[in-house]
């Protein structure tokens, strides 16, 4: 399949050299480990947060809606996109693209295209 991705997140140290992609029905993650899938119908939530070590720094324990996580990369120490899913073993997947905001931004633009184009059920 020769799809485009609408959003590709450079590559780069943040990432461990992975690559972070948003399509138009899914996002897509390159990990060392093999490629992870997220279709849009099971994501719940997007949100930016930020190092959990500068959160602990200042008393945040970060345990408000706490679940336990897949973490793609250096997600602990930088600012990071925390994804909820609402299916699947893994029900969270924090990871690190190059620009959390931007990607955070093409996402939530995406989804919103996505259900428009959905019929209703």
């Amino acid at each position: 399949m020769n799809e485009k991705a609408v959003y590709t997140s450079v590559c780069t140290v943040k990432s461990l050299w992975q690559e972070y992609r948003i399509y138009n029905n899914r996002v897509e993650f390159d990990t060392h480990l093999g490629q992870m899938t997220i279709p849009f119908d099971h994501i719940e939530r997007i949100n930016i947060s930020e190092s959990e070590v500068k959160g602990l720094l200042k008393g945040d324990l970060h345990l408000k809606n706490f679940r336990p996580a897949l973490k793609l990369d250096w997600a602990n120490f930088l600012e990071h996109v925390v994804l909820d899913k609402s299916e699947g073993h893994i029900r969270r997947v924090l990871f690190t693209p190059d620009d959390p905001a931007a990607f955070k931004r093409a996402l939530e633009e995406a989804l919103t295209r996505y259900k428009e184009n959905q019929p209703d059920s």
